[in-house]
């Protein structure tokens, strides 16, 4: 997969954390980019893509889920940042939204994909942690 160059986002932070280089998917990463554009101010990424493996330690999607389609990324960010990301989201077309508001404002995120829906992925949907 070629990586999207862009002033937004490094290779290092969409990248599976393991090592083995695994980035999202093209489409998914326009989205983010535009969600980015219009939300004006830095989307620290958290997590971005994650090969199954990697998944299974770290989630309880296991070798499954958004990360490991390459449709999926977590956002640091909190109070009305967050929200704000959640409205610019929805209306870039993401269906998947997992909040994590609580703690140290520093390991807060939002978690945004856009999945289809299927049996394993119901759409669009909302969860916390």
């Amino acid at each position: 997969m070629s990586w999207i160059e862009n002033p937004y986002f490094s290779r290092s932070e969409m990248s599976c954390k393991c090592g083995c280089g695994g980035l999202p998917r093209a489409d998914f990463m326009h989205r983010l980019i535009s969600i980015r554009e219009e939300a004006v101010y830095e989307m620290p990424i958290s997590s971005g893509f994650r090969c199954p493996l990697y998944n299974k330690k770290v989630s309880t999607s296991g070798l499954n889920g958004p990360h490991t389609l390459g449709l999926a990324a977590d956002v640091r960010v909190f109070g009305y940042r967050a929200l704000r990301l959640i409205e610019l989201a929805r209306k870039e077309g993401m269906t998947g939204f997992g909040v994590s508001q609580k703690g140290a404002f520093e390991q807060r995120f939002i978690h945004l994909d856009c999945v289809e829906a299927s049996g394993s992925f119901p759409r669009p949907t909302m969860w916390s942690y």
